[in-house]
């Protein structure tokens, strides 16, 4: 059991350190720009019967191309479509980079306390070996 600690938190450190990674090297490429909420996606729900969906988005890049993403966040009900967002992208993938600012701003707040968590439980578990 304790293998599977040092593995979970080792694991969290990796995602959450690849997450930081990624955007730290596309920084200076990110470009904002307005978008608008198009549409909302089913996803998986937190439970059985239970129903939640993201955003889907449509911005305009720089150089005209209209792209069509869907958030990485979910909830029940879901947005409202027609509701204006600024989305954060890499000109190099936008579809693929593309989310609203305040999801992006959340998620790279929310790394390093994963990364902070995996830490001291691979390091909890490596100690009672």
């Amino acid at each position: 059991m304790l293998f599977v600690g040092i593995a979970v938190g080792l694991y969290m450190i990796w995602g959450g350190g690849s997450e930081l990674y990624g955007w730290w090297r596309a920084r200076r490429r990110i470009v904002r720009t307005g978008g608008v909420i198009v549409g909302r996606t089913e996803v998986l729900g937190q439970g059985p019967g239970s129903r939640s969906r993201s955003a889907e988005f449509q911005f305009t890049t720089a150089d005209g191309r209209i792209v069509q993403s869907i958030s990485e966040k979910y909830s029940f009900p879901g947005p409202k479509p027609g509701k204006r967002v600024t989305i954060v992208y890499d000109p190099v993938n936008p579809k693929g980079t593309a989310e609203i600012v305040g999801i992006r701003n959340f998620k790279l707040a929310i790394c390093p306390l994963l990364m902070a968590g995996g830490a001291v439980l691979a390091g909890y578990a490596a100690s009672q070996l």
